[in-house]
């Protein structure tokens, strides 16, 4: 703990950090679908968020923009997650998965 009472961090140099030895890519094949997966939901909720610019408001929750941002933050985040679980997202976590499995060091 520091001097002023703030808990300190250590964190590892980032030399340390760049020699540590690191799994290769695609090593893990569950955890390879699991980052596909993960970033197709990342890319859906952004392509939601950008889509959403070219709408013109609907005035549904009034003229309070911090109510509807939230509100569709919301709902971008609930579709976005259902559509990932059920496994009907866009596709490209299985084209990641592939391209990332053919490129691993065997």
């Amino acid at each position: 703990m520091s001097s002023d009472g703030i808990p300190s961090l250590a964190l590892p140099a980032p030399q340390e950090i760049l020699a540590q030895k690191l799994p290769a890519a695609g090593s893990n094949p569950a955890h390879t679908a699991e980052a596909a997966r993960q970033f197709e939901g990342m890319l859906m909720e952004n392509l939601f968020r950008i889509m959403r610019k070219t709408v013109e408001p609907s005035g549904l929750f009034g003229n309070d923009g911090k109510v509807q941002s939230t509100y569709e933050y919301l709902l971008d985040q609930a579709v976005t997650s259902n559509a990932m679980n059920a496994g009907k997202g866009l596709g490209l976590s299985q084209k990641l998965v592939a391209a990332w499995s053919s490129k691993t060091p065997k």
